[in-house]
């Protein structure tokens, strides 16, 4: 774990975890977020089509019975941003699957602080490494970087309807 996200940035009162019952929230806050911050990466039928196919609330049900884990941070009773990740222990690493924080709020740590919250459940499950995909032309790939991640591996990965996922795997040592 990088020295920038220490457990003194950690506010353990901003982080809830959710319910299955609460999914909706995710749903709600993936179709506010994901238009804004994809817009100059993928097409809008694109961004569409991932949000029906990633967010639709039975796949979040589905992912949450999986045992993917759902996170939200708020800052000042509000909603702002949400993470999701799977312990996986057959190979000791945690991987989180999503991580976005509204544009409004960037740079102001409330992702560093959702990641501590992954990174903290990772140790205390004595996992070794935290990995990730991420769209490599997402500026979040220079934000992974900062912190400590690498880069593993660059994959295109074919989520039908002729679109791609082209995302870098990240990975960290806990």
């Amino acid at each position: 774990m990088d020295k920038q996200i220490s457990e003194h940035s950690l506010n353990t009162d901003m982080i809830h975890r959710l319910a299955r019952k609460e999914l909706g929230l995710i749903h709600k806050m993936a179709h506010e977020i994901w238009p804004i911050c994809f817009k100059d990466m993928i097409s809008q039928k694109q961004i569409r089509y991932m949000l029906e196919w990633m967010y639709d609330l039975h796949q979040l049900e589905k992912n949450f019975d999986k045992g993917h884990e759902f996170i939200v941070i708020k800052e000042e009773k509000k909603n702002i941003g949400f993470a999701s990740y799977e312990i996986k222990k057959d190979t000791s690493c945690v991987r989180l699957h999503k991580l976005y924080v509204n544009p409004k709020k960037h740079h102001k740590g409330s992702g560093r602080r959702l990641l501590q919250h992954v990174f903290s459940v990772g140790s205390e499950h004595n996992m070794n490494t935290l990995d990730l995909f991420v769209n490599r032309t997402n500026p979040a790939v220079n934000f992974y970087k900062k912190i400590g991640f690498e880069i593993i591996e660059s994959i295109d990965l074919d989520i039908g309807s002729g679109y791609f996922m082209n995302d870098y795997r990240m990975k960290i040592k806990i």
